[in-house]
Order: C-alpha cells, then structure tokens, then sequence
C-alpha cells in the first residue's frame, strides 16, 4: 500500500517504496530536530541543511515551537535522495568512460573489450599506459608525435619547393617548349593536391601509438 507524500519542490515521494528497517517503527508520533537527529546519527545541523534541502516536515518550527517530523517520512526522503545520487554517480561513471574511450581513439576491439570498464579502471590503466611508455620511448621503440611532426613538417616543405622549382628545371635540363613545361606544371600542381588530400585522409583517420622498428635518430628519411 502506497503512501505518497508531496515535497515542498512539488515532487511524489512514495514513502512505502522506502520502510523502515525491521524492528524500526513509526506510530505517527512526530519527532523534533533533537530525536530526529539522534535517531540517524547525525547532528542538529545536519537535519537544519536536510530541511533545506526539501526534507519533508510535518510543522514548521515558529515562535518557540520546534519543528516536528515523521521518521517515516524523513527516512524515505533520505533513501530516496541516496538512491539518486547513486544513479547520478553510476551515469557520470558511464558518461566518463566512454568519453575516456573516444578520446583515447580506441579501435573496435580495444572499445569493445574495455567498454564496461569504470572511470577508476580507466584512470588506473592509463596510468599505467603512461609508464609503458615511457619505458618504451626510452628504448627507442617510440617516438613522440612532436618529433614526427617537426619531420614531416621539413619533408613537406622539402617536397613543395621541389614541385614548385621542377618545371623550370626540366625547362632548362631538357629543352621543353612551353607546352611542355605547362604539362609538366599541370601534373606537379596535381601530384601535391593529391598528396594534400591523402594527408588529410589520414589525418582524419583514428590514431594509434605504433612501436617501430628503428632506434630514435637512425630514421633514414
């Protein structure tokens, strides 16, 4: 048998959804802050702030009256308010999780595998993710991303200034006529806009750490 109460924020609690533990009863006889207090342990101030908080009260205390409360009612609020912080908690941890697992651009296997892990799994295996690696990038088998960029970098530029300076090279080497040096600027002009776009292919693709086969410093590039 229900028995639904209206909260001051205009919210249904059901209070025989939550009963009182076995041996703990409630006659109806209203209790004031001090009993209530000392029947779950906390301090006066804490029933203070739990009434700020919404728990319900059976009279307002005024005038030299104290507050009076349903231990019944009182209990129910306070499961029910733990049973949504709970919720609350398990959803961040969801939430967190799997923002953990896109930002670390897991592929199918990893996110299928480490999917049910919480945000406390994950924050142990990443740090020890970290330490692997570090052990690993101090043997040589990895390499930072800043390094390959500032390599790639160079090789970018290397590679436009030499599509750039071809044409007039086979124009001089080889003695083309303009419409040739033209079809010779057309195709390097279609070589780098290729290459741009299999950059940006790649680019846009998932990454992953890979170990490689060199040491650091013997990439014969």
């Amino acid at each position: 048998m229900s028995e639904v109460i209206t909260l001051d924020d205009g919210s249904v609690l059901d209070v025989a959804r939550y009963p009182l533990p076995d041996g703990v009863a409630d006659d109806g006889t209203p209790l004031n802050r001090v009993q209530l207090a000392k029947a779950f342990g906390v301090s006066e101030n804490t029933i203070t702030k739990w009434v700020g908080q919404g728990m319900p009260v059976v009279s307002s205390g005024q005038n030299g009256i104290s507050y009076e409360f349903r231990l019944s009612h009182c209990y129910a609020w306070r499961q029910s308010r733990d049973e949504k912080v709970r919720a609350a908690k398990v959803k961040g941890d969801q939430l967190a999780a799997q923002a953990a697992l896109a930002f670390r651009n897991l592929d199918d296997d990893q996110a299928e595998e480490e999917s049910e892990l919480t945000a406390d799994d994950l924050r142990k295996w990443s740090e020890a993710e970290y330490h692997r690696n570090r052990v690993a990038e101090q043997r040589g088998d990895l390499v930072r991303a800043d390094r390959v960029r500032a390599v790639l970098e160079d090789l970018f530029v290397a590679f436009g200034t030499a599509m750039d300076t071809f044409p007039d090279f086979a124009e001089m080497e080889f003695g083309l006529s303009p419409a040739q040096v033209a079809k010779v600027q057309a195709h390097c002009d279609q070589t780098r806009d290729d290459l741009r776009q299999k950059i940006a292919a790649l680019i846009s693709r998932p990454g992953a750490v890979l170990a490689i086969g060199a040491q650091q410093g013997e990439l014969s590039i």
